[in-house]
């Protein structure tokens, strides 16, 4: 790779040889021994954390207090709030025994008022937003228990009990730490009220009073041990969860035994989910081998200096200003932009992390996307030559941030040292970086123990509509797809072999899966919020057709339960078949 950033560094003119793109880059490059090292000292710091928390230690292995992980056959209706770094989520999900789950949520962005202001404006505007989406639904009248995932480190004592730590990834509303967050917002809660009729007498002649909410919160949950307790919903093991978002973290299941600060607890289980809270590791200069000089900048002008030193190095809340650094010195360095950048350039926090991913996407031979950008950014001068070493510093950047979360995976499987491990990933940066899964994946089975077979998850799908038409009187199946280059209608024995690859050319996490619906039940049914068409933040991912959505039939957005192929067999909505049931199904034999 560093022959390759030569090559491009070497077509720039300007470059001088005690400053070049290679050398710059170079402080971001980390090779397996330096990640096992850092495997080591934080792999010491997680058993300091499970002794004395962050007395002893970077990393706060704080207990979670839950015992155990689901199998898959757990049911029923769940409101939840879910607050990250950026954007706070309301939802109520249905989960059912072997279906796919289903969840009618809202998003809010958060402003940042509510994220530096008190902690009474904060929570009052998470009780706000939770009120008006009961409202939307019909239900402030409604007994309902709610699941609290809050992403920040506490001091857990039970599932209703959380005393906040510190804040982290931009938040600083006052008068939260050290007190309990699951209090705070049943307070919250508990000051909205609304108007409630009296009996089922008409509207003119009912009788209104004021009416508290009937909702009680009844856990707290970190969203790795969300995430860990969802994939083991799913899959029906998961050894270790992990988000990779605005910040990083994990959790796993450890021995009680062997959370020492636990002593004295009543607990009566053998396990318990940890949160490791391992976005504070190096907060005490036992990582300063893997920083770079970007890294003390971001971390000095942060809200919160030298706190959740790793967070800053893998989270994408500060990943693009990591490029923007490095893309700073190249200019006045005289590599990049003939060195000329912008005012907006060389301003901190005008180069968010999507960009990354945008330039990262834009694989067409004109670099349209990554040009848009540098106009957005007012950067006037640049060539093609500085679109690919603008690429390069995001691949870099990124690359390295990839590792480092590999590294502490490999730690914490090592740690577990199961033969068989399944490992869930969440976060928008982990979901939305188009190769941050496969760079995960493959330095994952470099580092780890050669005994632990590590199958790294994330959800990955993709579909695609067509009819199916068997023509009357004749036995010729025809199908009707309109983004194909073949005729319109062609037959099925041609979809199959022009449009479609066998199987076998697959590889076998990659099975497709055929969901065959009613053409009539699927055209009275079908409905759509374009939801699956948003970012996390609620931005498009690609700008929506111009006439509005489809909404009818069973609800506002059925395409979960339309494209659900989660399973082979009966499902509520059709059948879900494999490839050879496909083609038999149609056919009356299979031809795969």
């Amino acid at each position: 790779m560093l022959a390759a950033i030569q090559f491009i560094a070497d077509t720039l003119k300007g470059k001088k040889e005690e400053f070049s793109l290679e050398s710059v880059l170079s402080e971001f490059i980390l090779d397996n021994e330096s990640l096992r090292r850092m495997m080591y000292v934080l792999d010491k710091q997680m058993n300091s954390g499970l002794i004395g928390g962050l007395k002893d230690s970077t990393v706060a292995m704080l207990p979670s207090f839950v015992p155990r992980l689901p199998d898959g056959s757990e049911s029923g209706t769940y409101l939840a709030i879910d607050l990250g770094g950026t954007n706070l989520r309301v939802l109520m999900m249905e989960i059912n025994p072997g279906q796919e789950s289903h969840a009618e949520s809202r998003n809010f962005r958060m402003p940042q008022s509510a994220m530096t202001g008190t902690g009474e404006e904060l929570f009052d505007f998470i009780a706000t937003c939770m009120a008006n989406f009961l409202e939307e639904k019909g239900l402030l009248d409604t007994q309902m228990d709610l699941g609290f995932t809050f992403s920040y480190p506490c001091d857990q004592k039970n599932l209703r009990s959380a005393i906040l730590l510190r804040w982290t990834k931009g938040f600083n509303a006052s008068g939260v730490e050290g007190n309990d967050v699951v209090k705070i917002l049943q307070k919250a809660i508990d000051k909205k009220v609304h108007l409630a009729a009296v009996g089922g007498k008409p509207f003119y002649l009912a009788y209104y009073f004021l009416q508290k909410l009937k909702v009680r919160v009844v856990a707290l949950m970190n969203d790795t041990v969300g995430t860990q307790v969802a994939t083991a919903h799913e899959m029906g093991q998961c050894a270790l969860g992990v988000i990779l978002a605005t910040g990083t973290n994990a959790s796993y299941l450890e021995d009680v035994k062997r959370i020492v600060k636990l002593k004295g607890v009543q607990y009566d289980y053998d396990k318990m989910i940890v949160d490791t809270e391992w976005g504070g590791f190096g907060d005490r200069g036992e990582a300063e081998f893997i920083k770079t000089q970007y890294d003390r900048i971001v971390d000095a002008r942060s809200v919160h200096p030298g706190v959740q030193c790793f967070d800053k190095m893998v989270g994408g809340m500060y990943m693009g200003e990591l490029v923007r650094l490095v893309v700073e010195k190249l200019v006045k360095g005289n590599i990049l932009f003939k060195g000329v950048g912008s005012e907006l350039l060389f301003t901190s926090g005008t180069f968010p992390t999507k960009y990354i991913s945008e330039i990262l996407c834009d694989e067409g031979g004109h670099l349209y996307q990554t040009r848009q950008i540098l106009d957005e950014l007012g950067v006037d001068s640049y060539g093609y030559s500085d679109l690919l070493v603008l690429r390069e510093v995001c691949m870099t950047v990124s690359r390295r941030s990839a590792n480092l979360c590999a590294a502490a995976i490999a730690c914490v499987l090592n740690r577990i040292s199961e033969k068989k491990v399944i490992v869930g990933i969440d976060g928008s940066t982990y979901r939305f970086h188009p190769f941050f899964h496969s760079w995960v994946k493959d330095k994952v089975r470099e580092l780890v123990n050669p005994s632990v077979e590590a199958s790294v998850k994330k959800s990955l799908s993709d579909y695609h509509v067509i009819l199916v038409d068997k023509v009357l009187h004749q036995e010729e199946v025809q199908v009707l797809d309109l983004d194909t280059t073949l005729s319109f209608p062609c037959s099925f024995d041609d979809y199959v072999q022009y449009a479609l690859r066998d199987d076998l050319a697959l590889s076998p996490q990659y099975k497709r899966l055929f969901h065959l619906i009613p053409a009539e039940f699927y055209y009275h049914n079908f409905a759509s919020d374009r939801s699956h068409m948003r970012r996390s933040d609620g931005s498009w991912i690609t700008p929506p057709p111009s006439w509005p959505p489809i909404q009818r039939g069973l609800a506002e957005n059925s395409m979960p339960q339309l494209i659900n192929l989660d399973a082979v067999g009966e499902t509520p909505f059709g059948t879900v078949v494999d490839w050879n049931g496909f083609l038999s199904h149609f056919t009356n034999r299979p031809l795969g």
